[in-house]
């Protein structure tokens, strides 16, 4: 019997080499060796085995319990289910087919007994167990030695451990055609079908692989060996993502399973695990999951989703419940009371309250009822769902926040409707100002124009409103037409100085009227008074020349006046303007003031003021000279320098005196500010 000690590595059917020709061989055949024994050889991974392959057994034998395996040459039959092996063909797996003859207790003769080259080359390089002796089953019973048949020695053992090669003629009849690939993407395809073929999965690893499949046609469709274990290491990853996918798969299918059961089983929110696992113990989904703590995972996420939907669930109840007493205080006012409101909440929606709130005791339910979650029509309310004080309170709070909003959206909408009209007011208003612009000019006044608006809509539409008055309205516009009447004017003014055209007091409107219709284009009705703020303009420029002309001769005056003190020798008390006056004459302040009444109003100013000086002069000297009688030298001498310090001190206030004077005396500019119009 071929040895056990090593797994099988050919388990089950080989599929089919590619083959080439119009009828392909098939690729196991049954042989009989020297011995007797019937053994089976694959012409395409060159592979030796004593039991029979899936390919050549009838549909009864793939398909029963029984398997078939030989001991010593003798058939004997093993059932997997009851673990009793037989000596007799079991009834189910029909007869035993007939051998062909050239086969049937024939023995190779010397031409076709393969040499032991040809051996080593077609021998496995491991040797093949039976099915049975999968790690996976259990392997199948060794018969004892029958007692008649004589014990066989360790080299005759030796020698039936393996099958034979089968005849070298046989071999090269049978041998597969070589394929060729055009290109590289070909061949690697046909390299990962192969692996594919001997089913070699993601823990695979390179020697494992190379074993099963070094005598496959296809392994030499790649010619070197980095492009074989670069496909293989694609094989490689995509077999593991496609395990990965299945493993994943097979979990989902498994949580759906669970799932299902938990909905069938009377769970609730507050049910623990070894409850379940008490009620579940013996269903194939629950049993179905590996392991303890993948089954306490996948309650754990039943119990997440269906606690959620319990929540989603009270809380859409509650809110429905909840908007249903907002609409009930849907016309609530400002003033509301809450114990009046609270009253008509409980008399309302009594049902619909907690059942420790509820008044009648037929209908509370426990508060502590469990809610499950697979419930039918007939089954309690949830008590959970009920509206609890602090609901209606926050609904009444609610109700009158909703309330006074509405409140000050309509006292809002007042105000504006009130702003509105206002506006629209002052707008009528501002087009009957615009309808009689032409009544009034810049210079008018609200006394002249209310008279004739007195009695008009439009203006006592305005009285008693916010916002700006008539009279603020009146002034706005007579601005704009003043800076209007003033655009014209300097355009006028500017073309007449453009023409050399001399604007005096006495000029003529007419004259006036013509040259602007000639050179500008002011408005006949704007004339009037464009003429008279002209008119107004140039008076002020003549006040301002005559003032100018006063002012000079002012200075020329204190120039005199000035020089009368600087003469030498200087002007006393007593003296005379006649005898003066030729002295006088010759000063070139004198020629410039050319009036002699003038002249001898200063020459009498000077002396006079020579005479004071001269009288204060003589006081002091009389006050001094006492002092000096009464005190020691030294105030005398303070005396004196005081005197000299108030004689210095007059000249300088009399100096100021006379600045003072002409400052008073400046002028305006001869011409108006910018913008300014005369009254």
């Amino acid at each position: 019997m071929e040895d056990s000690r090593r797994p099988s590595q050919v388990g089950t059917a080989m599929p089919t080499p590619p083959q080439t020709g119009a009828a392909a061989a098939p690729i196991w055949a049954e042989y009989t060796s020297p011995d007797g024994r019937t053994y089976y050889f694959n012409r395409a991974t060159r592979e030796t085995r004593w039991e029979k392959p899936n390919e050549l057994k009838s549909p009864q034998e793939r398909d029963s319990v029984w398997k078939e395996y030989a001991k010593d040459g003798r058939p004997y039959w093993y059932n997997t289910e009851t673990k009793k092996s037989s000596w007799t063909r079991p009834d189910s797996l029909g007869p035993r087919p007939a051998q062909p003859a050239q086969k049937t207790g024939q023995t190779p003769s010397a031409e076709q007994t393969p040499s032991l080259a040809d051996q080593k080359k077609a021998t496995p390089s491991e040797p093949v167990s039976a099915p049975g002796s999968d790690s996976r089953s259990p392997a199948p019973p060794v018969a004892r030695q029958r007692p008649d048949r004589p014990e066989r020695t360790p080299a005759q053992r030796s020698a039936r451990s393996r099958p034979p090669v089968p005849p070298p003629g046989a071999l090269e009849a049978q041998k597969p055609a070589k394929r060729e690939y055009k290109t590289t993407e070909e061949a690697e395809k046909a390299f990962i079908g192969m692996l594919e073929r001997h089913k070699v999965g993601g823990e695979w690893t390179w020697e494992q692989a190379l074993r099963a499949v070094v005598n496959d046609p296809d392994y030499r469709s790649l010619k070197t060996l980095p492009e074989r274990k670069n496909a293989f290491h694609k094989h490689i990853s995509a077999a593991r993502e496609a395990e990965r996918e299945q493993r994943k798969k097979e979990q989902e299918q498994r949580r759906t399973d669970l799932f299902a059961l938990l909905d069938t089983l009377p769970i609730s929110e507050h049910t623990r695990y070894r409850k379940v696992k008490h009620l579940a113990a013996n269903h194939a989904a629950f049993t179905a999951v590996p392991t303890d703590a993948e089954r306490k995972r996948l309650f754990s996420a039943y119990m997440d989703e269906n606690l959620q939907k319990l929540d989603e669930e009270r809380r859409q109840l509650r809110h429905q419940r909840t908007k249903e007493a907002a609409e009930f205080l849907g016309s609530v006012s400002i003033g509301a009371k809450w114990d009046t409101t609270r009253k008509q909440l409980l008399e309302k929606f009594e049902d619909k309250m907690m059942p420790i709130l509820r008044s009648d005791e037929k209908e509370r339910v426990p508060m502590d009822t469990l809610y499950y979650f697979v419930r039918d029509k007939d089954s309690a309310a949830d008590p959970e769902a009920g509206l609890s004080m602090l609901d209606l309170m926050d609904v009444f709070e609610r109700a009158v926040a909703d309330a006074e909003r509405r409140e000050t959206k309509k006292r809002h909408e007042e105000r504006e409707a009130v702003f509105r009209r206002e506006r629209q007011n002052r707008k009528a208003f501002r087009q009957l100002l615009k309808e009689h612009n032409n009544k009034f000019t810049p210079s008018s006044t609200w006394t002249e124009f209310f008279p004739l608006i007195k009695h008009e809509p439009r203006f006592l539409a305005m009285l008693g409103q916010s916002g700006s008055s008539p009279l603020e309205l009146f002034w706005d516009e007579i601005e704009l037409l003043s800076d209007e009447y003033y655009r014209h004017r300097k355009r006028l003014e500017s073309a007449m100085r453009e023409h050399d055209f001399s604007m005096q007091v006495d000029t003529p409107l007419d004259y006036v009227r013509a040259f602007a219709k000639k050179h500008s284009d002011v408005p006949e009705e704007y004339m009037d008074y464009i003429y008279k703020q002209l008119v107004i303009k140039c008076e002020r420029r003549k006040e301002e020349e005559e003032e100018r002309a006063q002012r000079h001769r002012r200075r020329l005056l204190d120039g005199l006046k000035y020089a009368l003190y600087d003469l030498e020798p200087p002007l006393d008390p007593d003296s005379e303007w006649e005898n003066e006056k030729q002295r006088i004459s010759c000063l070139p302040e004198f020629k410039d003031v050319a009036d002699d009444a003038a002249c001898r109003e200063i020459f009498d100013l000077v002396v006079e003021r020579q005479r004071e000086r001269a009288l204060h002069k003589t006081s002091r000297r009389r006050d001094s000279e006492a002092r000096k009688r009464s005190r020691s030298p030294a105030a005398a001498a303070a005396d004196s320098a005081g005197g000299r310090r108030t004689r210095r001190r007059d000249g300088e206030v009399e100096s100021e005196h006379a600045a003072h004077e002409d400052n008073q005396q400046v002028a305006c500019s001869s011409d108006l500010e910018e913008g300014e119009m005369v009254d």
